[in-house]
C-alpha cells in the first residue's frame, strides 16, 4: 500500500485539532462547521507550500511543510496547531517589498505593513459569503486572505487591493497555484483611497494604518465610501479601527477583541 499524500493525513488529523483550537471555535459555531472550514485552509495551505511555482519564490518553504507533517504524525493538536499558523504566516508575509513610490504613500498613510489576520475571520465569514457576494480587502497583501475565502466558500469575486505591486506579483503566483480561475479575483495596484468599492457587499481590513493624524484621515475616507451606499453590507475589521467612523446605520453584530463585524441592513 503506498504513502497517504501529506493532504490526505492532514484530513484524517482536523477533527482532534478543532477540539483543541479556541480561536477557531467559538460557542455560536458547531466544531463539524469549523472543522470543514479548517479542513479547506490546511489543504490549501499545502497545496500552496508544495506547489513549484511558490515553492520557486520561497524555497525554504520545505521545512515548514516537514515539521507541519511531523506534527500530524505525532498527533499532538497544539504541535500541529502551531506549525499550521506558522506555515500560514510564512505564506502571508512572501512578497513583502515596496518600492520608493510605495514606501511614501505608506509614510503619508502613516500606514502599517503586511501584518497576518488569522484564521478566525477566514471561519467567521462564511456565515455573511454567498455564491453572488463580491469581497472587497482593503490592503491585500499578497492576498492570501481572499484567496483562502474563495476557496472555504466560493463566490462571485474577490476585489484584492494592495499599494504593492511586489506583493500582488505573489498574489498572482499564488492564485494560480489555488486553481481560481481570473473572472472570481481583480487585483487592483493602488492607494485605498483611489479604489471604488461600490460593487463589495462584503469588506475585509486589517487596521491598514495607525489611528493618528494622516491615519484617521484614510479611516475617515473609508468610512466616507462606504456611508455613500445604500445597500446591504458587511464589514470585517481586524484591529478595528474604523467603527468610530462609519455612520449610525452600521450595528456591530459580533466582536470578540479581535475581530468587529458590521452590518448595515438596508
Amino acid at each position: 500500500m503506498g504513502k497517504c499524500s501529506p493532504q490526505s493525513r492532514t484530513l484524517s488529523a482536523i477533527k482532534d485539532l478543532m477540539y483543541n483550537l479556541d480561536m477557531i471555535v467559538h460557542p455560536q459555531w458547531e466544531n463539524r462547521f469549523a472543522e470543514k472550514k479548517m479542513t479547506v485552509i490546511a489543504e490549501s495551505l499545502l497545496d500552496l507550500a508544495t506547489h513549484s511555482n511558490v515553492r520557486s519564490e520561497m524555497p525554504y518553504l520545505d521545512q515548514y511543510v516537514k515539521d507541519f507533517m511531523s506534527a500530524l504524525e505525532k498527533g499532538e493538536p497544539s504541535s500541529i496547531e502551531d506549525a499550521l499558523l506558522t506555515l500560514y504566516i510564512r505564506l502571508h508575509s512572501t512578497g513583502f517589498r515596496y518600492s520608493q513610490s510605495e514606501k511614501e504613500i505608506l509614510k503619508k498613510r502613516n500606514a502599517y505593513l503586511c501584518h497576518p489576520g488569522g484564521l478566525s475571520p477566514l471561519i467567521l465569514a462564511e456565515k455573511f459569503i454567498r455564491p453572488e457576494t463580491t469581497v472587497a480587502d482593503l490592503g491585500a497583501g499578497n492576498g492570501l486572505q481572499g484567496l483562502l475565502l474563495q476557496r472555504i466558500c466560493p463566490h462571485r469575486k474577490t476585489i484584492q487591493i494592495e499599494l504593492s505591486a511586489e506583493l500582488i506579483r505573489i498574489g498572482k503566483i499564488f492564485q494560480e497555484a489555488l486553481g481560481i480561475s481570473s473572472d472570481r479575483i481583480e487585483w487592483i495596484h493602488d492607494d485605498i483611497v483611489n479604489v471604488s468599492i461600490d460593487a463589495a457587499d462584503f469588506i475585509y481590513l486589517y487596521r491598514p494604518a495607525k489611528p493618528l493624524e494622516r491615519g484617521k484621515e484614510l479611516y475617515q475616507a473609508i468610512a466616507r465610501k462606504l456611508s455613500a451606499g445604500n445597500k446591504p453590507l458587511v464589514i470585517f475589521s481586524v484591529a478595528d479601527c474604523l467603527g468610530h467612523y462609519l455612520d449610525t446605520r452600521f450595528s456591530i453584530s459580533y466582536t470578540d477583541g479581535h475581530l468587529t463585524c458590521f452590518v448595515r441592513n438596508c
